[in-house]
């Protein structure tokens, strides 16, 4: 599971989702089907993210047509005005998209197995784009208090649910003037400063 972690700090400069926007790239489909790891030479976790096919390059005229899977998209990229291409997709919907991808994995998954009933988000795979938004929604606002369990991870996913809480938090104070802020800010408050501390002395990154 360290290969989440270590893809959300873009922990090499050939892999790094971080990297690769900045260098024009943008992905545009984060989802667990897209992400992958290696070991190196050292046994360090390597991210990878693949699947270019919803990609586009940032000198390209693209961005405002709605893409990728809905249970991971960002809130913002839910709404009606995404639909109609009002909205263009940033680096902030991407690195929503992580939040929810951790989410996702920490919470429906037991070490490497589905989990079974009771698992949650299963609608999510089934209602539109408005009822996702909406789910999303009262789950980020159910999340915010923290005398509050409103789910339980599995056992091998403790500490990666934890991370995947603190993203969601700040997630929710920020989003709303999340356009007003600049990749490198997003990518900072949203996830890399809500790495553990082990996770960062492995991975120093250089903002």
């Amino acid at each position: 599971m360290f290969s989440f972690l270590t893809f959300f700090i873009s922990l090499t400069p050939g892999t790094g989702h971080r990297v690769l926007w900045e260098n024009g790239v943008r992905h545009r489909d984060i989802s667990p089907s897209n992400l992958m790891f290696y070991l190196d030479s050292d046994d360090r976790v390597i991210g990878v993210l693949n699947d270019y096919d919803l990609s586009s390059l940032k000198i390209v005229p693209t961005g405002r047509e709605r893409t990728g899977t809905v249970p991971f998209m960002a809130i913002d990229l839910l709404s009606d005005a995404a639909v109609v291409g009002k909205i263009e997709h940033c680096y902030r919907h991407d690195a929503e998209s992580f939040i929810w991808v951790l989410t996702w994995v920490s919470l429906r998954y037991e070490d490497g197995k589905l989990r079974g009933i009771g698992r949650p988000f299963d609608n999510w795979l089934t209602t539109d784009a408005n009822g996702c938004k909406k789910e999303k929604n009262d789950f980020l606002h159910d999340v915010q208090r923290p005398d509050r369990v409103v789910v339980m991870p599995s056992s091998s996913h403790q500490s990666n649910w934890q991370m995947a809480l603190y993203c969601l938090r700040v997630l929710y104070q920020q989003e709303a003037t999340s356009h007003l802020m600049d990749d490198k800010n997003v990518f900072h408050n949203w996830l890399y400063s809500q790495a553990p501390p082990w996770l960062l002395e492995q991975y120093p990154v250089h903002l």
